[in-house]
């Protein structure tokens, strides 16, 4: 059986269900659905791809975010605390920090 090739569709779903959730059945859901998708791939797209779906203003969507980043790579983290860090708000500054510091 041939498996087809994920879309960015895929990808903002499993982003959505990770960082919208309440939830945490589905965030870890969300987490191991993104985990799932070919990794080179996802770390071209994924940022792009939370632009696209999520509120990045949300304390809560950028938390899991960042915490969606933390399983996939360093660097992609670091991307992501640099946009919180840019932030006016105090949530998401202090996510952003929390998450420099890892």
């Amino acid at each position: 059986m041939h498996q087809r090739p994920p879309t960015i569709d895929d990808l903002r779903s499993a982003i959505q269900l990770a960082c919208q959730s309440q939830n945490s059945h589905r965030i870890v859901a969300g987490q191991q659905a993104v985990i799932a998708l070919p990794r080179e791939w996802v770390l071209r797209s994924i940022e792009q791809a939370a632009a696209d779906c999520l509120d990045l203003t949300d304390y809560w969507q950028y938390r899991r975010l960042l915490e969606l980043a933390r399983e996939l790579d360093d660097d992609l983290v670091r991307r992501f605390v640099v946009m919180g860090i840019r932030s006016d708000d105090e949530d998401i500054l202090g996510a952003a920090s929390d998450f420099q510091k890892q």
